[in-house]
């Protein structure tokens, strides 16, 4: 019985953009179904803070490994993302985009600041300052670029301009436009 696999990868400062295509060129050799790349973001809690990448050093390297995409690399995120990864777009953060949900009940965003649980999604939604979230509106968020925020603004985008849709449409069909 066959079962589909998707990868998840977070790189760091000090990823290597060929080593990380030919990882793409060897998952897609693999069968691999679909990848999911992100920014190791510095969010306070973590370890190992001097490997996290800021903001000009993600577009950086994101441009590197994806400005050139081989034409058989499968993601499961959205193109405008990945544009926005690149430093192409600019978006803000839409915290109450993916909410998550555990045995604790309703994280409060984002999961990686660990503000809390909320009991209800009522709760959440209505006790939650979500204004106060995002780059350049939270200094925690400052480097931020992490699907959990940025994902649905990409999607937001997608189907609700006809430019982003054009886009999605565009990078959908010919992955090497970019």
């Amino acid at each position: 019985r066959w079962h589909p696999v998707t990868s998840n990868t977070t790189l760091f400062d000090d990823a290597n953009p060929e080593r990380v295509r030919k990882f793409f060129d060897a998952m897609m050799e693999l069968g691999v179904e679909g990848m999911m790349i992100s920014p190791g973001y510095s969010y306070q809690k973590a370890p190992d803070q001097q490997h996290f990448l800021k903001r000009e050093r993600t577009q950086e390297l994101f441009s590197r490994i994806l400005g050139n995409p081989k034409k058989g690399w499968q993601f499961n995120q959205s193109p405008l993302f990945l544009d926005f990864l690149m430093g192409r777009r600019e978006y803000d953060c839409t915290p109450w985009g993916n909410p998550t949900y555990n045995v604790f009940g309703w994280q409060k965003p984002c999961y990686l600041l660990q503000e809390g649980y909320a009991k209800t999604f009522r709760e959440l939604m209505e006790s939650t300052e979500w204004d106060h979230y995002g780059t350049g509106r939270n200094e925690k968020c400052a480097d931020c670029m992490v699907h959990c925020g940025y994902e649905p603004s990409a999607v937001e985008d997608t189907f609700g301009t006809l430019s982003g849709f054009g886009r999605t449409v565009k990078l959908t069909m010919l992955p090497t436009s970019r």
